[in-house]
């Protein structure tokens, strides 16, 4: 048989060629390969400062990986309550979420410590104790899966009701009808010792229970009461932090580490970036949201009593107290009340 040998020889550079691209794809970084879609839920509403704050970060880390890595946004709850959202991050059908405590809780149920009822006085003692301890709090999620990607807040809970509330009876009235989260222990180990009647329910179901009438008491922080649609149901707001709500933005382990450890870089920069700046927006926006609410939604701020005040504290604490084994360590409540301590002798 007589072969072509210019035929062949352009069959043998073709074929060699080819064998070149395969190994040469093989050799190209993944992030070269596709573009790496990360699926993210959250509560928040479109338009909010929370959503608005999140698209910016997620256009960051598009442009700085290149196109490579995009989000692909669930919001308004869409994707379920925040329970709903962690089973589908285990079965990979979501990758990422902005949490509140419930969700954060379902990972790693020792970060509720920051929401204790009047553990934190202000702003300043918060951040002082978070910032400490967000090395610790990294691992743990790191241990259980995911990857914490910033972690902020909501901002501080206060009451709101559609009657003045300045002392503990008043909430103990059979009228008061007080929403708490169904997996909220804290909460509700806190209103049980306050001996102040709840209604569980899930965050999705608020404002339609509002409407009913079959809550009418809540706390939430003012931003949230607005976002949510809340706000219109309510005459007064209690002048008295009740606890911080705490806030985090997470992505499972598993997706995490497909990418590459450039790509995990850029992530975890914007993430903490717009974190920083996600808790200076809320913070401006529940300062905005108080004058919002008395200006021209017509509520009414009232005071706690002093007397109701110590009262209030004091609960607190043993609420702090009968928790502990439960959601959290005595050895972690004591860190945390020592850096408190330790804050506030500077002070």
């Amino acid at each position: 048989m007589v072969y072509n040998k210019l035929s062949f020889r352009t069959y043998v550079a073709s074929f060699v060629g080819m064998i070149v691209f395969i190994v040469g794809m093989f050799c190209l970084p993944a992030s070269l390969l596709a573009v790496e879609s990360i699926k993210f839920a959250t509560y928040a509403p479109k338009g909010s400062t929370w959503m608005n704050n999140f698209d910016a970060m997620a256009k960051e880390i598009s442009k700085n990986t290149d196109g490579q890595i995009k989000f692909q946004f669930f919001a308004n709850g869409i994707q379920g309550d925040e329970l709903d959202v962690i089973r589908k991050m285990r079965t990979g059908l979501i990758h990422a979420g902005a949490m509140t405590a419930t969700g954060l809780g379902e990972i790693n149920e020792e970060v509720l410590i920051f929401q204790l009822p009047r553990l934190f006085k202000n702003y300043e003692e918060l951040d002082y104790v978070r910032d400490i301890l967000l090395k610790d709090l990294d691992k743990v999620f790191l241990d259980k899966g995911y990857v914490l990607i910033g972690m902020g807040d909501i901002g501080f809970y206060y009451i709101f009701s559609n009657q003045p509330i300045k002392t503990i009876a008043d909430l103990q009235s059979p009228s008061v009808k007080m929403w708490v989260r169904t997996s909220d222990k804290i909460g509700i180990e806190f209103f049980k010792r306050a001996n102040i009647a709840t209604v569980p329910r899930e965050v999705n179901q608020v404002l339609s229970s509002l409407h009913s009438g079959q809550l009418n008491t809540l706390t939430a922080s003012p931003y949230v009461t607005i976002a949510l649609q809340w706000h219109d149901k309510f005459k007064y707001m209690t002048k008295l932090p009740v606890n911080a709500g705490v806030g985090a933005i997470v992505i499972t382990k598993e997706k995490f580490d497909k990418f590459t450890p450039e790509q995990q870089k850029v992530l975890r920069e914007a993430g903490k970036k717009y974190m920083r700046l996600l808790i200076q927006d809320i913070r401006r926006d529940n300062d905005r949201s108080v004058e919002a609410l008395t200006k021209r939604a017509g509520i009414k701020i009232v005071e706690f009593e002093d007397d109701a005040t110590d009262a209030w504290d004091t609960i607190a604490t043993e609420t702090h107290n009968a928790l502990i084994g439960d959601i959290y360590s005595q050895e972690f409540l004591d860190k945390i009340n020592n850096l408190l301590k330790d804050y506030r002798a500077k002070k």
